[in-house]
């Protein structure tokens, strides 16, 4: 098979990582780009030697020789851009959060079943180098039985971090009007997908989510939820530190995970940021301590990974990881998380429609 021909629809801050999945891939290439603004467009054919530029998506995918799309757009997009790539019969990767409504995310997933195409939900998390590594320790039974899941999240302000646009933030404003906040839900995706990587089906939620900043940041919250395994349970903190400044070449945030089990511990020390020196990678058990640091640990690697994923799908070389029914099912639970906090009460994850 000769290389698979991908086109980009948006082209903002975050398709920088993505494409690095596409640089020297000796099995893809980035055909085509496709931005709303003509001179993204031209920038982003010019960084990355792209065939291909479209300020249309539709015109994007009226070209024959291209075989599939990373949808990198606003979520509100997502429904109407993924559903005419499907009908024009494109592969599909979608970045996360799917869509805005549950309702949404079920009419993408139905239409690509009825298809050949691959169709995947990009979280670059559950692809992360350390993250794999740590699933694989759980899988090898070197804990035993995992039962819990810690996460801690931090987000401060952007002296280190990556400067993000006026027009981006006004959207995410928006976002937070509608319900879908940028902590909890729209970077939440992320912790809740790897909770779920690590750990199983989660079958119910609590939490409690504040507001500061005039009500922009969601945060402080705290969000606690039960696995369909009763004798498994996780927990997530969410902190703003706003005179904080967080070492990152990215986003202004960094997270770790802790999942204890029935014979030890195993703990993903950094993501986004770099709060923790040493090993990325750390394993407790009757042995002590046990340190990784030779993975690949930078933020950058999930999107490689999760890049290539989407073209061994395409080769039926692996499964889509996130899958279009597993981004449904984290999805549900972000929303249910919204509504335990709204609510004050738990919220089981069968009853989000």
């Amino acid at each position: 098979m000769s290389k698979i021909k991908v086109g980009f629809i948006g082209c903002g801050r975050i398709s920088d990582v993505h494409y690095l999945a596409y640089k020297n891939n000796p099995d893809a290439e980035l055909y085509a780009v496709c931005d709303m603004k003509k001179d993204t467009v031209d920038k982003r054919m010019a960084e990355w030697n792209a065939k291909k530029g479209y300020t249309d998506y539709k015109e994007m995918l009226a070209d024959k020789n291209l075989d599939a799309v990373e949808i990198i757009t606003t979520t509100n997009t997502h429904e109407l851009i993924a559903m005419d790539a499907i009908k024009a019969g494109k592969h599909v990767a979608l970045q996360k959060p799917m869509t805005p409504t549950v309702e949404g995310a079920e009419r993408l997933v139905a239409a690509a079943a009825k298809t050949n195409l691959i169709f995947k939900v990009t979280d670059n998390y559950v692809h992360y180098p350390p993250m794999a590594f740590a699933k694989k320790i759980i899988e090898d039974g070197v804990i035993g039985t995992p039962h819990n899941i810690r996460i801690k999240m931090f987000a401060g302000n952007d002296k280190y971090g990556w400067e993000v646009p006026r027009d981006t933030w006004g959207w995410r404003a928006k976002e937070n009007q509608a319900g879908r906040p940028r902590q909890t839900f729209d970077h939440g995706h992320h912790l809740w997908a790897v909770s779920w990587y690590l750990m199983g089906e989660i079958e119910k939620v609590f939490a409690w989510i504040d507001y500061i900043d005039e009500g922009d940041v969601d945060s402080p919250a705290a969000v606690m939820w039960k696995y369909k395994d009763k004798y498994k349970m996780g927990m997530c903190e969410y902190c703003y530190s706003e005179g904080l400044s967080i070492p990152t070449k990215y986003y202004a945030c960094d997270e770790w995970f802790e999942v204890t089990g029935t014979k030890g511990m195993v703990t993903v020390n950094r993501c986004t940021g770099n709060i923790l020196d040493g090993p990325s990678v750390s394993l407790f058990t009757n042995d002590g301590w046990k340190h990784y640091s030779d993975i690949k640990a930078d933020w950058s690697e999930g999107f490689i990974e999760a890049g290539k994923n989407f073209i061994n799908a395409i080769k039926g070389k692996e499964a889509p990881l996130l899958s279009g029914a597993q981004g449904l099912e984290i999805l549900k639970f972000d929303f249910a998380i919204q509504k335990a906090s709204r609510e004050k009460k738990e919220i089981f994850i069968k009853d989000i429609k």
